[in-house]
């Protein structure tokens, strides 16, 4: 079982690197300390990735049940500090995915995510409530992930309920928010499969305003 788990997740470092390679990236597989840009302790990364200013610090994880935030707080932190450099947490997900961490996605502003809200209550004040419950659950998410940068812990591209987990387990959220968004959650699951759901007008605009709440302090 353990050599199966080792060849798995040295398979997929493989397929990653190559994927980087492929972008014009300089590329080194677990790189020894003399290859590290700067200081890490006795972390080794599974992948250093570099073009022109850029440099990726890449962690790859085939079972998130042996994630510890913590540690990869750190390292975030550690990296942060060297300009253009950033750590990244990546999951078999990501790696059978078309984009390539780091580089080919994007986050909206904060700014542009308030600007959002004013499409949301348009949409309530017309009685979509449907769309307008996805929309604002993309804001939401959009502005979860992005907090996660922002703050240097480094879940942003791990599934939602693992990265929910984690953001309440930090302090990031509070008990009874995340009480609530994991409702909204599954409202949210129920209308994206295409049911009609039957939740009134009155659990949007709940939510509504945790959102509002949560990018004002997330965004200050």
């Amino acid at each position: 079982m353990i050599n199966n788990t080792k060849t798995l997740h040295d398979n997929n470092v493989k397929s990653l690197a190559d994927k980087y390679i492929n972008e014009g990236y300089r590329v080194v597989i677990e790189p020894e300390i003399d290859q590290l840009p700067f200081e890490l302790g006795n972390y080794q990364p599974d992948i250093i990735a570099t073009k022109d200013n850029l440099g990726l610090v890449i962690d790859v994880k085939t079972n998130l049940k042996t994630i510890s935030v913590d540690r990869y707080q750190t390292i975030a932190e550690k990296i942060r500090k060297h300009e253009g450099w950033r750590f990244l947490l990546v999951t078999l997900e990501d790696i059978e995915t078309e984009s390539l961490p780091g580089i080919s996605e994007k986050l909206p502003s904060w700014q542009e995510l308030m600007n959002r809200l004013s499409q949301v209550e348009r949409l309530i004040k017309n009685n979509e409530v449907e769309p307008a419950f996805l929309f604002l659950w993309s804001i939401f998410e959009g502005g979860l992930r992005k907090r996660s940068i922002d703050v240097s812990i480094p879940v942003e591209r791990l599934p939602l309920i693992t990265l929910l987990k984690q953001m309440y387990s930090l302090g990031e959220i509070s008990i009874s928010q995340f009480d609530m968004i994991e409702s909204c959650m599954k409202v949210r699951n129920h209308i994206a499969h295409g049911y009609i759901d039957q939740s009134n007008l009155q659990v949007l605009i709940e939510f509504q305003s945790l959102v509002c709440e949560l990018l004002e302090e997330w965004s200050s």
